[in-house]
């Protein structure tokens, strides 16, 4: 709008929104007003007419620009000539205030005071990152002023103090704990997103036709172009200036001189800047990769490309901001690269170049692990179609070559792929290798093998890395099962690398999956004993690792394991089978015993740090505490076999099989309470434990459940269960005392006549497997008592009799005393004279006469 001035000059008015203002309104009341600046120069003549030269969409508000050039400008034609003006932006007005030879600090901190040191900040990189020819007519002066402004009056970073009169827009702020990044690092933040803003939510790849079987870039170069070379001069100035590196900000103030804070929170601000600056970057140069990234998909026609691309894979990148595509969508990236590879390989068309051309433009998409991968891709590719022969393995050699050295950094799927394709060209070997390696460098602290070891808690930060090479080690397996029954082929087997201890325990178990349990002991010694050894431990388990040391020729160690599975408590074992491995424990444990002896230090040993002597020792002890277990274990065996007979306690006769029990275990909770005197009597000899009086009391108690029963015969089904229970029992004092069996007989003889015959005590004890001197001194001491006299007299004619038969047998029918045999009888002859018992006597005289015959 123009109006005269004087008769020689016209005014033009202008006006723009004020943003200082309405920015000052808006901090302080949410809903401000508008305000507008306006302005009147004059003008040489009449104005005829007025018109703006710039084009393009405008901005209402000046602040949000990133161009350091005027953008709008206008011509005002008069009748003296044309005078063009320009808008005058907050930047432009920036620009001259420090393009003066002298600038008063003053003036700077009043005009940082209008704008905010945020917005100032900001317009400082639009003037610092213009273009060369933007630089040029601004000149070096005004950059330098820019420069100061930026590092000098941008600002720390510091705990935002709490409002003394919170406002709407504060009331809900906790001041005391925020941080208030500096104005240098909020201008970054704001001029980084001007630039970006053009382009960052529009769509980067969209589909290229109604049916979506092809997709291209939906961006043009020229914006794309446009807006990378504002980054590029942005990335550029921030990294030539190192106060911008985390590192360097130890250089600048560290809080304002006023401030009551502890040097530690200045410290704690500083941090916060240093990665948000750090972030910022990071997003910069991603920016900048992705535009290039875009161009060169347009250079190599991405619709053509995405043609062989899967629909998934297409679905995923159709209409893909670019936000997106450098935030959230890495992987889409790698998959465009992988497709614009595979179309290169496709044509037969060497990737060095396009690998060359990624490495440079796009080195945090395309790595020099990248790089090793699709060269290896290209020659697993060309040996493929070579065939056979040297030529091939040459070409696969490579390709391995190249990726052992980036194995970690291969996806599980990438790893499939490429061992799908060794296999293919009968590369087994290389397939082991590689899975191997991919595992060990993606765990290289063995991370996965120590949660392994410890049982793989549930929830531990570990389990990542163990699936991981799990999924490693499936490859092999897989190729492995493809091989069939040749892959359990020793040599097969001693073929794959044995240096991944984690992979050997997985082929363990592969193999007992399998049913190869036996090739394990051709395997890695000590690998195959930690296998066996680490937690869960199971029967299966328990018993191969026995067997490996039986193997390995370590029976000290087996005997150990096979004690061990008898005494387990959460292993599901029979009693029958509890006692099979204490069994082979003490027979392994003699073994052992024997080669330490033999042997010395040159055989395995099962504790090498131990003396000879002191080994033996170990093993010796081991050896009598197993039999003494084995003893018990029997008594138990003994007790679960009675319930079972009498039927009605299958509860407590499962649990006999639950564990092995002590003796008193036994007595209290079976034996006592269900009134099983034969294991009462195995268990008071077990635990030799001497009580006179109870033991009577179950002797008579057993002989008389034997003469109650109906179905039994008298005395011979006494002596029957006497001797049953003898043979176990003796020689136990606490158990079968000689003197009591013998009284218990005796009084029995006496109360049953009728059944009575010579010689019924002497053949129980012998049956019993007592010796003949044993049951003739317990016999002679019981001839004291009158009332047994001429029984006792009996029983030893009848003793001597089957003594004099038995010789030639065993030793001690060799032994007999003689002499004190013949006095014995002498002394019962006189006293059976004297008696007048004839018949005893001639008794008595027979088998003195065979002895004296005989001896």
């Amino acid at each position: 709008m123009a109006h005269a001035w004087s008769e020689d000059h016209d005014a033009v008015v202008g006006a723009a929104p004020a943003c200082a203002q309405i920015l000052g309104r808006v901090a302080r009341q949410p809903r401000a007003s508008l305000v507008e600046l306006a302005a009147a120069p004059r003008v040489e003549g009449r104005t005829w007419a007025i018109a703006e030269l710039s084009s393009g969409a405008r901005a209402l508000n000046d602040l949000a620009t990133v161009s350091a050039t005027p953008t709008r400008t206008f011509a005002v034609l008069t009748n003296a000539g044309v005078t063009v003006l320009e808008q005058q932006r907050p930047v432009d007005m920036l620009r001259a205030l420090i393009g003066q030879p002298a600038v008063a600090d003053a003036q700077l901190r009043e005009f940082i005071a209008a704008y905010g040191l945020d917005e100032t900040c900001a317009m400082c990189f639009t003037l610092l990152c213009a273009d060369d020819a933007a630089q040029h007519s601004g000149g070096m002066h005004v950059l330098g002023a820019a420069r100061r402004v930026l590092f000098e009056l941008g600002g720390v970073p510091h705990f935002a103090e709490a409002p003394a009169f919170p406002t709407a827009a504060t009331a809900d702020a906790t001041g005391s704990e925020r941080i208030e990044l500096s104005g240098r690092h909020n201008g970054l933040a704001q001029y980084l997103a001007r630039v970006l803003q053009p382009i960052w939510a529009r769509a980067a790849i969209s589909a290229a036709t109604n049916d979506g079987t092809r997709v291209r870039v939906a961006i043009a170069t020229p914006e794309l172009v446009e807006v990378q070379d504002r980054l590029r001069r942005l990335q550029r100035f921030v990294g030539s200036n190192q106060r911008f590196v985390p590192d360097q900000l130890n250089q600048m103030p560290v809080q304002p001189a006023n401030s009551t804070r502890p040097p530690a929170d200045a410290t704690r601000c500083w941090q916060a800047e240093s990665t948000s600056l750090g972030a910022l970057y990071e997003l910069l140069v991603h920016a900048v990769e992705a535009i290039s990234f875009l161009c060169l998909l347009a250079d190599f026609n991405l619709p053509a490309i995405s043609a062989a691309m899967p629909a998934e894979q297409r679905q995923i990148l159709a209409d893909i901001t670019f936000g997106r595509l450098v935030c959230g969508e890495r992987a889409a990236c790698k998959e465009l690269i992988l497709a614009l590879i595979g179309s290169q390989l496709r044509q037969n068309v060497s990737i060095d170049s396009l690998s060359d051309v990624l490495s440079k433009r796009c080195s945090s998409l395309f790595s020099v692990a990248d790089v090793a991968l699709y060269k290896a891709l290209e020659a697993l590719h060309v040996a493929g179609e070579t065939g056979e022969g040297a030529e091939t393995a040459e070409l696969a050699r490579d390709a391995l070559a190249l990726l052992t050295g980036i194995a970690g950094s291969l996806s599980v799927g990438q790893l499939r792929d490429v061992c799908a394709s060794f296999e293919a060209l009968g590369q087994h070997s290389a397939v082991a290798t590689l899975a191997l390696a991919c595992a060990k460098q993606s765990d290289p602290t063995d991370s996965a093998l120590s949660f392994w070891g410890d049982g793989a808690p549930a929830g531990d930060a570990r389990e990542t890395v163990y699936r991981k090479r799990m999924d490693c080690y499936r490859c092999v397996l897989n190729m492995l099962d493809k091989r069939g029954a040749s892959a359990f082929e020793p040599r097969v087997l001693q073929q794959l690398p044995r240096d991944d201890a984690l992979f050997q325990f997985v082929l363990f178990d592969w193999l007992l999956e399998h049913g190869q349990s036996a090739q394990l002991f051709h395997m890695h010694e000590p690998l195959v004993e930690q296998y066996l050894l680490v937690e869960p431990r199971t029967p299966e388990k328990g018993d191969m690792l026995w067997h490996f040391y039986v193997h390995a020729a370590q029976y000290g160690k087996a005997a150990l394991v096979q004690r061990e599975l008898a005494c387990s408590r959460d292993m599901e074992l029979s009693l029958p089978q509890r006692i099979e491995f204490l069994s082979l424990a003490i027979s392994n444990a003699k073994v052992a015993v024997d080669m330490v002896r033999g042997r010395g230090s040159h055989g395995p040993r099962m504790a090498p740090e131990l003396s000879i002597e002191e080994e033996v020792d170990e093993l010796g002890a081991l050896l009598r505490d197993t039999e003494d277990q084995l003893e018990i274990a029997q008594v138990q065996l003994d007790i679960q076999q009675q319930l079972r007979s009498r039927g009605g306690h299958e509860t407590p006769a499962r649990a006999l099989d639950e564990r092995l029990y002590t003796v008193t275990e036994l007595y209290d909770k079976f034996a006592e309470p269900l009134r099983l005197w034969d294991a009462v009597l195995l268990i008071f000899k077990a635990s030799n434990h001497d009580d006179r009086s109870m033991v009577e009391e179950i002797w008579n108690a057993i002989v008389r459940t034997v003469l109650d029963d109906e179905h039994r015969t008298g005395l011979m089904a006494v002596s029957s269960k006497v001797s049953q229970l003898g043979r176990r029992l003796y020689p136990s004092a606490a158990a079968f005392p000689l003197d009591l069996l013998v009284t218990v007989l005796l009084d029995l003889a006496h109360e049953r006549p009728t059944e009575y015959t010579p010689g019924f005590v002497a053949d129980t004890l012998l049956q019993s497997r007592v010796p003949h001197y044993a049951a003739f001194e317990a016999l002679r001491n019981i001839y004291k008592r009158v009332d047994m006299a001429n029984t006792v007299a009996r029983e030893i004619a009848a003793l001597t009799a089957m003594w004099i038969d038995a010789r030639g047998g065993s030793g001690d029918s060799q032994n007999m005393p003689v002499m004190d045999v013949d006095a014995a009888l002498s002394l019962y002859i006189v006293n059976a004279t004297l008696g007048n018992n004839i018949e005893l006597k001639a008794e008595l005289q027979r088998v003195q006469d065979r002895l004296r015959q005989v001896y």
